[in-house]
């Protein structure tokens, strides 16, 4: 079964799908069915918004069996909120991923060096996967070095996706119509492997094959 590790709408329920949920999100309107797994965070863009009962919001969320990563969360050089507050709320949910051993989906936009920085500093336990990745070659090699996972979509430098270990490649839709088939075989005829080949998601997930 294929999975798509990131996505704002499910596409069939034969494909294994994250469901991303933002903290503010309505529940009666999530997805559901058996393959509709759930990641949930606080979005950089909402940082400027932040209610302290988020972060408990969150932890009652983390119990439920179905949600199985923290985010979309990170950093974004667009959001209102300052860098310094952005770090903070970041940091809590970085701690949450830690405690409940769940990964972290992120959001990064022109804040690279900084989360290269803080995942030295904390060095965590849990996957750090960079979801919706289009950077250059130069860029993925310092993120698979310090021990992250790239997602690919869509959109991505092929060169970059070449470099990339076929252990440390997630494919997801995130807001994309393409089919996910589709979007596992352009990404398998880039790398030059088989599309079974791009399993890490399972690995990170202890999904089955």
């Amino acid at each position: 079964m294929l999975t798509d590790s990131h996505c704002h709408s499910v596409q069939s329920t034969d494909i294994r799908s994250i469901f991303n949920i933002r903290i503010n999100d309505d529940a009666m309107s999530l997805p559901h069915g058996p393959n509709v797994f759930f990641s949930v965070g606080i979005h950089p863009w909402d940082v400027n918004l932040f209610r302290s009962n988020w972060l408990d919001n969150l932890n009652i969320l983390l119990k439920f069996e179905q949600i199985i990563a923290i985010g979309e969360c990170g950093l974004d050089k667009n959001s209102s909120a300052s860098l310094e507050s952005q770090i903070e709320i970041f940091k809590h949910q970085i701690k949450l991923s830690e405690e409940n051993k769940k990964p972290l989906i992120i959001h990064c936009v022109g804040h690279f060096n900084e989360l290269i920085l803080l995942h030295k500093e904390i060095n965590p336990k849990q996957a750090w996967i960079i979801h919706g990745f289009r950077g250059k070659p130069a860029l993925a090699q310092q993120l698979i070095k310090t021990g992250m996972y790239l997602s690919f979509g869509e959109k991505f430098n092929p060169e970059s996706l070449r470099i990339t270990p076929k252990d440390k490649i997630l494919v997801e839709t995130d807001e994309s119509n393409t089919p996910l088939q589709e979007l596992y075989l352009s990404i398998a005829t880039t790398k030059g492997c088989e599309v079974r080949e791009l399993n890490a998601v399972n690995v990170i997930f202890n999904f089955e094959n």
